[in-house]
């Protein structure tokens, strides 16, 4: 997925990274720091601990949470944040890279996932990507599931595909800001007051956007999206 704006342009940006590995949480926030610069790392080695940070009101553009954490299942971790903070991105870490890990991760409302056994490359890659405000999913996952947006892929054209703009799939600027906001994990209910859009609107624009991706559920968009290489905008259009 091309970055086709530099991140020193951008707003600098908050990380909490919750991991329980000290020597994993130095390396993580030295690849931060190189690709965002100007963004702030704050950690937690707990679940307790980044619940405790966030209760205090502290700004957080982006969690970055470990799954393998001593006081909590990733899982319920994952759900306890995403309910805390539903309208802060959560993007998973993990040792463990097999498929159905990864799925239930984004199925939970993961903005991404990011193997930690990677190469360095790739991880740096992928922080990148997530600075940036995009997903990451591993390729392996798109490959693995034996579905492609085929639909979607096809429809671009060739003229523009290159841009990855959501709207050369035909979606229009609200869908598109559906779509940012589904890839945020943001269930519908939260789509309509951040939009300020009613409930069976917001359902009109979601059919919408997963059929303009050829996907069947907001998983399959979320990996329609990394694959398609789709850049959004951070508000709406």
């Amino acid at each position: 997925m091309h970055l086709s704006n530099s991140l020193m342009h951008r707003p600098a940006k908050r990380f909490l990274l919750v991991d329980d590995h000290p020597i994993m949480s130095d390396a993580l926030r030295y690849t931060l720091e190189t690709v965002a610069p100007e963004s702030k790392v704050e950690f937690a080695a707990s679940y307790g601990e980044a619940r405790r940070l966030l209760a205090e009101g502290n700004r957080v553009d982006c969690i970055l949470l470990d799954l393998g954490l001593p006081d909590s299942d990733g899982y319920d971790a994952l759900q306890g944040l995403r309910l805390l903070r539903p309208d802060t991105p959560v993007v998973v870490l993990s040792a463990d890279s097999e498929r159905n890990t990864i799925m239930r991760c984004l199925n939970l409302g993961a903005q991404g996932f990011i193997p930690k056994t990677v190469h360095h490359d790739v991880l740096r890659y992928a922080l990148q990507m997530v600075a940036a405000g995009h997903m990451y999913v591993p390729k392996e996952v798109v490959t693995d599931t034996g579905w492609t947006p085929a639909n979607a892929i096809s429809r671009v054209q060739p003229a523009r595909a290159t841009s990855r703009d959501p709207r050369s799939l035909g979606l229009t600027g609200r869908q598109c800001d559906v779509l940012r906001l589904i890839l945020r994990g943001l269930p519908n209910k939260l789509i309509c007051r951040e939009l300020d859009l009613a409930e069976g609107t917001v359902k009109i624009h979601v059919s919408a956007v997963l059929r303009a991706l050829g996907a069947r559920n907001r998983t399959q968009a979320v990996i329609a999206a990394n694959q398609l290489g789709l850049k959004l905008a951070t508000e709406p259009v």
